[in-house]
């Protein structure tokens, strides 16, 4: 299972766990959360209708599945997608255990400090509530760059 929302850590774990699956011959599950209480609580002070906000988080989710579908379906993977509204944390746990996922293969940007506490980690929040494997992928660097 690879949760996926488009950035360079989120494509380096679909490239990993198509590579993976390909090899195995296992299927994939890609889940690609709208939050919408986070989207509500934004609009809220300004008194905008979060309905655009949450038509325009679903497209864009819509597109980072299609993207990771369309990579599978490159390598003879057999893909679902799922697009759940609720927490991140959440709905990664959930669609693993409704999946009998083996694996859950994520990415994570890497921050820590002032950014993770502001910002959050989803990465973290599911290492610490997920109950089978969880393999954490960053960006891919460039050969010779020194990261």
């Amino acid at each position: 299972m690879v949760p996926v929302d488009g950035s360079e850590p989120s494509n380096a774990a679909v490239a990993l766990a198509v590579e993976l699956a390909k090899q195995i011959k296992a299927d994939l599950v890609f889940v690609h959360a709208v939050e919408l209480t986070k989207i509500a609580a934004m609009a809220s002070p300004s008194a905008i209708d979060p309905s655009f906000a949450v038509e325009a988080a679903s497209s864009a989710g819509e597109e980072i599945l299609s993207a990771a579908k369309s990579e599978a379906d490159a390598a003879g993977v057999t893909a679902t997608c799922e697009q759940p509204e609720d927490d991140s944390v959440a709905a990664v746990l959930d669609s693993a255990q409704r999946n009998k996922a083996n694996l859950i293969a994520m990415g994570s940007h890497g921050r820590s400090g002032v950014a993770r506490l502001l910002l959050g980690s989803v990465a973290e929040g599911v290492l610490r509530h997920a109950t089978i494997p969880v393999l954490i992928c960053h960006a891919q660097t460039k050969p010779g760059s020194s990261a």
